[in-house]
């Protein structure tokens, strides 16, 4: 490696430069901090999240039964009501 003569106001403007260019370490430290404790809030989040999944996935099921049990009973309803009026139109016509 060959050393070159620098003067000093010119070493200083590259610093300056490099350094303005560059992140320091300590910076760069804490942004890695930083990064970590958001995927780390993040990965809390999605276990959160996962857990609320399952749950819902239980519940689908009940609600398709329900869902079926409703529109079995309503369809017996409209039938019932059905019979209802042609019994009411029955006696109309017996008048």
């Amino acid at each position: 490696m060959m050393r070159v003569l620098v003067p000093v106001r010119l070493r200083r403007a590259v610093r300056g430069w490099f350094d303005s260019r560059y992140i320091s370490v300590a910076d760069h430290r804490q942004d890695i901090k930083d990064a970590l404790w958001e995927v780390q809030t993040l990965r809390r989040e999605v276990v959160t999240l996962q857990q609320e999944v399952r749950q819902l996935t239980s519940r689908t099921g009940d609600a398709q039964r329900l869902s079926k049990e409703t529109a079995d009973a309503l369809d017996h309803v409209l039938q019932n009501e059905v019979l209802v009026w042609q019994a009411i139109d029955g006696l109309k016509e017996r008048s």
